[in-house]
C-alpha cells in the first residue's frame, strides 16, 4: 500500500507521557484537499473555469535562438504529457523527485503563446486575434523584469510545495528549447478558508465580485473564444502585476478608502444606493468605472503577491491581475476608462503588462497548441 493510502486509511489513537500524567492523541487521517484532483483533458484548458486556488505561480519563458515551429511542437509535446500527469498527482520520467507530487490539491496547469513566440517561428499566419499587444497607458510605469514572453506556463493550486514542484519540473521540460524570462508568486485565502465567499486583495477590497459563475452561459460567452474554429475554445489572457502604494493608502481614513473603491471595505457592497451605478457614487470611483452590464465583462482571477521591499524601502507587494475574455476589447475596453479617471490610481502602479493566447483544451494523445501549430 503507499504512503498516501496508508494515510488515508488509519487512524492510530496513543498516549504520550505529560507534565500531569498521559494525555491521548490521535493522528489524523490526510483530508481530501491533498488528493483532490482537477481534470486536465477536454475541450478547454485547465486553471481557468476553476474554484479558487490558494497559490499560482506564472512562468514567462522566451525561446532559445534557433528555434523553429518543429521545435516548439517537441517542446509542448514533453510539457503537455508533463502537466497530465503533474496534475492528477503522478510523478514524471526523470521528475528530480517524484515524491513531491504525491498530492496534487486541486494542481493545475494552463499553458499560452505570446504574439513573439509566433514571429520568432515565422508562423504570424497562425496568430489567431487581431492584436499583438496590449495598448500602452499613461499610467503604466513598466518594467521588463515583468512584462511579455514568448511562452506562458501558469501552475495554480492549494499546496504550495506541489505547486513549486510542477513549476520546478516544467522549467527543467523546457529548458533545451527556453529560457526563464521571469517568474512571479501569488496567493488568496488558504484552502478552506472563506470557501465561497470572494478573496480580498492587499488594500481589504473584496476582488471577483463581478465574475460569472463558473459553468454558466454568462462564463462562457466572456471567457472562451468560438472563432477562428483552431482558437474555438481558447481564451485571451492578459496579466498585469500592479505595485500598490501602501505608504499613502494606509494613512487614508476608512471612508476615503471606501470613496475611492466605490465600494465599502466591510463587505464590499457600494458606498451610497442599491446598485454600483447609482449616481451618488462618485463618477472615478474604481467600482464604477470597473462595472460592465449586460455581459461585457471579463474572468478576473488575480492573486496578491508580497516580494519583499526595494531599496528604497517601498513594499514590493499588491495584486498580479490576471483576466480572461473571450476577445482582448473585452479587457481594454474596461482599463482605457480606469487608465483615464479612475481613483485608485493614486496608489496603484502598473509595473508589469503581458498578453497570451491560451489555445483550446486538448485530448489525450493530443498536445496543446497542436490545433494552432501542428
Amino acid at each position: 500500500m503507499s504512503k498516501r493510502k496508508q494515510l488515508l486509511a488509519v487512524v492510530v489513537s496513543g498516549s504520550i507521557f505529560a507534565a500531569g500524567g498521559f494525555t491521548a492523541i490521535s493522528l489524523q487521517p490526510t483530508t481530501d484537499i491533498a488528493i483532490a484532483t482537477e481534470p486536465f483533458y477536454g475541450e478547454h484548458q485547465n486553471g481557468i473555469e476553476v474554484a479558487r486556488q490558494a497559490h499560482a505561480t506564472y512562468l514567462a519563458l522566451d525561446l532559445v535562438d534557433g528555434a523553429d515551429k518543429a521545435a516548439v511542437g517537441r517542446m509542448m509535446r514533453v510539457l503537455t504529457a508533463d502537466a497530465a500527469l503533474l496534475t492528477q498527482g503522478q510523478g514524471i520520467i526523470g521528475d528530480s523527485q517524484f515524491e513531491m507530487a504525491e498530492f496534487p490539491a486541486r494542481l493545475t496547469i494552463t499553458f499560452g503563446f505570446g504574439y513573439s513566440l509566433f514571429k520568432k517561428i515565422g508562423a504570424l499566419d497562425s496568430w489567431p486575434i487581431k492584436e499583438s499587444s496590449i495598448p500602452a497607458y499613461s499610467i503604466d510605469k513598466l518594467e521588463k523584469a515583468w512584462s511579455d514572453g514568448d511562452l506562458l506556463i501558469q501552475v495554480g493550486g492549494d499546496e504550495p510545495t506541489s505547486v513549486f514542484h510542477a513549476v520546478h519540473e516544467l522549467a527543467r521540460d523546457a529548458a533545451p528549447f527556453a529560457t526563464i524570462r521571469w517568474q512571479q508568486r501569488g496567493f488568496l485565502n488558504a484552502a478552506g478558508v472563506n470557501e465561497g465567499n470572494d478573496p480580498r486583495n492587499l488594500f481589504g477590497q473584496l476582488d471577483g465580485t463581478a465574475n460569472a459563475k463558473n459553468g454558466t452561459p454568462e462564463f462562457a460567452e466572456r471567457t472562451w473564444s468560438t472563432s477562428p474554429d483552431n482558437f474555438a475554445g481558447g481564451s485571451t489572457m492578459v496579466i498585469r502585476r500592479i505595485r500598490f502604494n501602501f505608504g499613502t493608502w494606509d494613512m487614508l481614513s476608512s471612508n476615503k478608502k471606501n470613496d475611492a473603491l466605490g465600494r465599502k471595505l466591510s463587505d464590499g457592497t457600494p458606498t451610497s444606493g442599491e446598485t454600483v451605478t447609482d449616481s451618488k457614487i462618485s463618477e472615478d470611483a474604481h467600482a464604477k468605472l470597473a462595472f460592465t452590464d449586460k455581459n461585457r465583462g471579463i474572468t478576473r482571477r488575480g492573486v496578491n503577491y508580497d516580494d519583499n521591499y526595494l531599496s528604497d524601502g517601498t513594499h514590493d507587494a499588491g495584486l498580479i491581475f490576471t483576466s480572461f475574455q473571450s476577445e482582448l476589447k473585452r479587457f481594454t475596453d474596461i482599463q482605457s476608462a480606469l487608465a483615464m479617471i479612475d481613483a485608485l490610481n493614486k496608489w496603484t502602479t502598473p509595473v508589469g503588462s503581458a498578453l497570451f493566447i491560451i489555445p483550446q483544451g486538448v485530448m489525450k494523445g493530443d498536445w496543446v497548441g497542436s490545433s494552432l501549430l501542428g
